[in-house]
């Protein structure tokens, strides 16, 4: 009953658009020159975007930030986060039965089988496994930690307000929702204090194996832009029947001839093109960038 009804709240929520503040700078100073962030792309599919700044915390673009919406696997991002903050690498996990049987078998994973937690990190977030995910959760409660309380604190310092995570895989069923400004908070996170995330879901595809070398897993990547953008720092994807497509992006831009760069978020949730749309925007903010470069 309790899930049911967290699904129809976020149903409720789905309705009500609450508006950033209006005093939102589409702008950014760079030195003492301002980029100005102007005529964002219109054809964009998704119901909500985020397009933000990292290091500045800016706003350039948006659409619906504020919306609660099921984000599906960008969940495993925070996921991934508190996997790093309470194990090394080096500790071994086993895989049980019921993380096998969880819906989502990308990972490959077999019962009883141990894996090291860097290699499955990588089964968790580059083919977006559920069972890896599954995992991650009975490994905590095995040390005595509580893997919904450990969702709860790492929201709460992150200060994602119109947030809920209530497991580590992101099913809509479970209740789970965000907005694309929350997940904008979430990025800079990520970049600023989990490199080793970004080094993973920068791999097109990897080859993990389990702890005794008897089971090997490809993994490819779901985000299809690895590759294929230079200045891509990392990204994760999500979907589901109702959350549709979801993608959050990060991107260095290098400045010329300048020891800076910018980093940029970019946050897509419910998308019929997830991919097309933020290749749209991250077109968008390029062109800004480099067009106006030369004034930096």
């Amino acid at each position: 009953m309790l899930s049911l009804s967290l699904i129809a709240y976020g149903k409720f929520l789905k309705q009500s658009q609450v508006p950033l503040s209006p005093n939102t700078p589409p702008s950014l100073k760079i030195n003492n020159t301002t980029l100005r962030f102007v005529s964002p792309p219109q054809d964009i599919a998704a119901l909500s975007y985020v397009v933000g700044e990292v290091n500045s915390s800016t706003i350039l673009a948006q659409r619906n930030a504020r919306l609660h919406l099921f984000p599906a696997s960008i969940t495993k991002l925070i996921a991934a986060m508190i996997v790093m903050d309470n194990f090394s690498g080096g500790q071994e996990v086993t895989i049980s039965d019921y993380a096998v049987s969880t819906e989502g078998t990308e990972g490959d994973l077999h019962p009883q089988e141990k894996i090291k937690v860097k290699d499955l990190l990588e089964v968790m977030l580059l083919p977006s496994s559920n069972d890896a995910a599954v995992a991650f959760s009975e490994a905590l409660r095995k040390e005595g930690k509580d893997p919904l309380a450990l969702l709860r604190q790492k929201i709460e310092k992150l200060k994602m307000k119109n947030t809920a995570f209530f497991d580590f895989s992101g099913l809509d069923r479970i209740g789970n929702f965000s907005t694309a400004e929350d997940l904008f908070l979430a990025s800079r996170e990520v970049y600023h204090h989990y490199p080793l995330i970004g080094e993973i879901l920068r791999k097109k595809q990897s080859v993990v194996f389990s702890s005794d070398g008897k089971y090997q897993h490809f993994l490819k990547n779901s985000n299809i832009l690895v590759g294929k953008i230079e200045e891509l720092w990392g990204g994760k994807t999500g979907t589901t029947p109702e959350a549709r497509g979801c993608l959050l992006t990060i991107y260095e831009f290098p400045l010329p001839h300048k020891n800076d760069k910018i980093v940029i978020t970019i946050v897509v949730l419910d998308s019929s093109d997830r991919f097309q749309d933020t290749l749209k925007l991250y077109q968008w903010v390029k062109d800004i960038i480099y067009q106006q470069n030369n004034q930096i």
